[in-house]
């Protein structure tokens, strides 16, 4: 996979921009006389963060009966840091995930079990977090928003467990969906003969899914699904430090709702890693939503979640990926 110079620059740019939109619009961010110990605790929350991503990804492999060190584990996740952040719909994030664990030593086969599962147990916390962002919506008291928001994030968390449901459940009903969508499948793919390959891949790919037994092996797996909602609870948790370092009014559970809401929607921008777009989203929840500055909080809390580990990512994906042996 080759990386070119623009993708790096293009989400600092955009992200750049909106900034400095921002920072000219409000002419009122003033860093001194702030208490820079909340910057210091935020720090060490983001690097728990990196370290509890990093075991996610050596807990799955040693469940599996693949030795993955800790180290490694961390470059790996890094490079989907990077890759996911420079690419439109961060469709990159699997992909780099996938290939630098084939530069650290797997075969195609375990690297690309772990990658599905991964997207797998994703998914999932991404499902759950949404209900819960969904039910805490109902709180606020702007009706258009919060009905709109609500019904959003509820579908999308429902959906995706009716989703795996369907793929994967051996439930009669679940089969007999299986089955009709396989023969809707088979139809398409005599009736659109230009596209008949690719509608063959996805029908085979949902049969070999379906027959694995994810459903079974990750039941057991509680220690591995707390460390998906450990990583999801520290993410969440840094914005309140923001909230104290800038001194702002405003609610932590607001802070933490709108870091959860774009955490889920991020990888739907067409933008690379959701640069600029998102930024602008948070600046319409807490500026227009909940009457809340914003300017400061967008801004620390973009540099500490996307920007810093896209850097860092991106070092680290250049001496693991770009090369052909690792050391």
């Amino acid at each position: 996979m080759k990386v070119k110079f623009w993708q790096f620059l293009s989400p600092i740019i955009l992200g750049g921009i909106v900034s400095y939109y921002f920072i000219y619009r409000d002419r009122t961010i003033n860093l001194g006389q702030k208490n820079f110990l909340w910057i210091i605790c935020g720090s060490v929350i983001i690097i728990v963060w990196w370290i509890t991503e990093g075991l996610k990804l050596s807990m799955l492999a040693r469940y599996t009966g693949i030795k993955i060190n800790f180290l490694d584990s961390l470059k790996v996740v890094f490079t989907g840091f990077f890759l996911g952040g420079i690419t439109a719909f961060s469709v990159g994030t699997f992909p780099g995930e996938y290939i630098s664990l084939l530069k650290i030593g797997l075969d195609a086969d375990r690297a690309l079990w772990i990658v599905s599962v991964r997207g797998i147990m994703n998914s999932i916390i991404k499902g759950i977090t949404a209900i819960i962002i969904a039910i805490f919506l109902r709180n606020y008291d702007i009706p258009i928003f919060r009905d709109i928001f609500y019904s959003i994030f509820l579908t999308y968390g429902l959906g995706i467990f009716l989703v795996y449901f369907i793929i994967f459940s051996k439930n009669l009903y679940a089969i007999k969906i299986r089955g009709l969508i396989t023969k809707i499948l088979i139809y398409l793919e005599k009736r659109y003969t230009k596209l008949s390959r690719h509608i063959y891949r996805f029908r085979m790919a949902l049969i070999t899914q379906s027959e694995r037994n994810y459903i079974n092996s990750l039941h057991s797996w509680f220690p591995l699904f707390s460390t998906y909602i450990l990583s999801c609870i520290v993410l969440f948790s840094f914005p309140v430090s923001i909230v104290k370092f800038i001194g702002s009014n405003m609610r932590f559970t607001d802070a933490i709702i709108a870091q959860a809401m774009f955490y889920i929607t991020q990888s739907y921008m067409p933008t690379p890693g959701g640069s600029g777009i998102v930024e602008l989203g948070y600046d319409y929840f807490l500026r227009g939503v909940l009457d809340v500055p914003s300017t400061e909080f967008i801004i620390l809390l973009r540099l500490f979640t996307f920007y810093l580990p896209i850097l860092i990512g991106g070092f680290i994906t250049f001496l693991l990926i770009n090369r052909r042996r690792m050391a």
